[in-house]
């Protein structure tokens, strides 16, 4: 059980170097992109990248080189976008997972899918990469922790399935292939059990959907 709750929970992972994860950003250079204000306002600058994790909560933006910075939280803004990153605002932490964070996409189309991240306590105090297999890769820091992956897909910019849920693990072909109802012919294959279409084709079955929408 503990291995299928890690194999879902990954997708990619990144090194957490938590000795400079505090001033990471005061040695970090501005970058183009911008922030989308609550009231869908677009504001063009410059931002200064965080580390994976601090990234969820928190956002430096400049409107010009020179200008003093504005710190934005989730209950600010809609997302932001630092050079190729994008970043949208989500309900996902806390014991209800109603708290809202910055969740990186990394797929957009019909359903998106958004990375979140956790910091998860190891005993091994040096930079490792663990594994790298398939749709897992798992690495230490410096102090001992690794990085994992949740994966959260958002349908519609509103139906929600959060892929580490017990639901999900334990009756994955009843529940999407609900999820992916509106295209008859994928949730078949999701039903039927088809090989690529269980529960570690996560990728293949949404970019298929996807692609199905497009055309």
């Amino acid at each position: 059980m503990k291995h299928l709750v890690l194999v879902l929970a990954v997708l990619v992972s990144g090194l957490g170097f938590s000795q400079i994860d505090d001033n990471w950003e005061d040695v970090s250079e501005k970058l183009p992109g911008y922030v989308i204000t609550n009231n869908g306002e677009k504001i063009e600058g410059y931002l200064k990248r965080f580390l994976k994790i601090k990234s969820q909560r928190k956002v430096k933006f400049f409107n010009t080189l020179d200008d003093k910075p504005i710190v934005y939280d989730p209950k600010d803004l809609k997302a932001y976008k630092i050079e190729n990153d994008y970043y949208e605002t989500h309900p996902y932490e806390g014991l209800n997972g109603k708290t809202k964070v910055f969740l990186l996409r990394t797929v957009e189309g019909k359903i998106n899918l958004f990375d979140y991240y956790i910091r998860v306590e190891d005993d091994k105090g040096r930079e490792l990469t663990l594994s790298k297999e398939g749709n897992k890769e798992i690495s230490l820091d410096f102090d001992g922790t690794k990085i994992q992956t949740e994966i959260l897909a958002v349908k519609d910019g509103k139906e929600y399935l959060k892929f580490t849920s017990p639901k999900l693990m334990f009756s994955f072909k009843g529940v999407m292939s609900k999820y992916v109802s509106d295209y008859p012919e994928l949730a078949k294959k999701i039903k039927n059990k088809e090989k690529g279409y269980r529960i570690l084709g996560i990728l293949k079955i949404v970019n298929e959907y996807n692609e199905h929408f497009i055309h």
